[in-house]
Formats: C-alpha cells, sequence, structure tokens
C-alpha cells in the first residue's frame, strides 16, 4: 500500500531520562563540514569516534538514541535500517571517560545525510527574538508540510538542524522495539 504523501505523519525523535549519559559534543570534522550539516564528509573521521563523557556522568544510564550529539546504539541503528532509514553515514563509536578509566563500546556517531525545509511556514510558529528561519530557527511551534517533507523516512529539519524528523512508519518500528528513554513528539509540542 502506498501511502499518500497528504497522509504522512511526521515527529520529533528525543531521549528523555533525567538519569541519562550526558556526552560532549562529537569532535569535530578534517573539513568544513559538521555533523549537523547534513553534508556527507569528505574525509570521513577515524574511527572509532572517541565521545567524551561528561565528569560525573560515567555510570549514568546509556541510551539508545542520544540525539545530542548525535550517537546511537548498534542495536537502534539496526531498528533504522529495518525501517528503511537510508541516508545516515555511521561510524563506530566509543563512549569513553575523561581519564580513560571506563569505556563504552556498541555505539555509533551518525551523520544524517540531507536537511530537508518541511516547516509549513504558514502554521510554524517562530519566535520574534530570532529572526532567522533557517539553520538555528527559535520555533515556538512546528508545523511540518508533509509535500515539503516527500515521504522521507528520517531527515534533519533545515530550519532548526537541532531537531531530527521521522516519519510515522519508522516511529511505529522503533516503539515496537520498546527501546528505552526514546520519544516522540508531535510537531505542534515542539520547541527549539
Amino acid at each position: 500500500m502506498t501511502t499518500k504523501l497528504s497522509e504522512a505523519v511526521y515527529f520529533i525523535i528525543e531521549a528523555s531520562n533525567p538519569s541519562r549519559m550526558l556526552l560532549y559534543d562529537l569532535p569535530d570534522t578534517d573539513g568544513d563540514e559538521d555533523w549537523l550539516s547534513g553534508c556527507r564528509f569528505k574525509t570521513p573521521p577515524s574511527e572509532p569516534v572517541i565521545v567524551e563523557i561528561r565528569k560525573g556522568y560515567e555510570r549514568a544510564d546509556l541510551l539508545p538514541y542520544f540525539g545530542t550529539p548525535p550517537v546511537i546504539s548498534n542495536a537502534f541503528h539496526q531498528v533504522l535500517l529495518d525501517a528503511g532509514v537510508d541516508n545516515l553515514d555511521v561510524y563506530d563509536a566509543v563512549l569513553r571517560s575523561e581519564d580513560g578509566s571506563v569505556e563504552y563500546s556498541g555505539f555509533k556517531a551518525f551523520n544524517v545525510i540531507g536537511l530537508v525545509s518541511a516547516s509549513d511556514l504558514s502554521k510554524t510558529s517562530f519566535s520574534s527574538d530570532n529572526p532567522s528561519r533557517f539553520i538555528d530557527a527559535s520555533i515556538d511551534s512546528l508545523s511540518i508540510d508533509n509535500n515539503k517533507a516527500r515521504g522521507a523516512l528520517f531527515f534533519r529539519l533545515a530550519e532548526y538542524v537541532g531537531a531530527v524528523i521521522v516519519h510515522e512508519k519508522v516511529k511505529r518500528i522503533i516503539e515496537a522495539k520498546a527501546l528505552p528513554h526514546v520519544i516522540f513528539y508531535e510537531p505542534n509540542e515542539y520547541i527549539s
């Protein structure tokens, strides 16, 4: 059965756990691209990517999806592949304490390829404090234009690249796996 674009529904994926492990940003790449640019790296990062754990959080809860920084467990990556997500470049990653005494493997740093300008500008409420409508827009309430999203399964929102948007098909598959601490917001509930 084919889904009409006008019937597609999108959600923002996030992680939520007050006892979650906190990580520093991913290391810079050798090129001009960064992890949120939506561009494929000209020079891929060395593997494993070392993701530093913030001091005091070395034994906090590991998440299958961190989002910020863009880190996922290998199991979560497999769920995305099974859901048909094909626009990720992933790199083996190790979560490591500042002093190197604590280390966790089984993770991937991920780069979502492509930004999609999918906001319905007539229904999205932008904060007047930030006039930007691209990359770092301050959004009080988001509305996704399904036709602009064109059926994409998993993408970064061009208006605010910190938001990762998933198609309802992907959401259902993730929910069926009952991965802990992964939550979804309806666009109108999202604030950047």
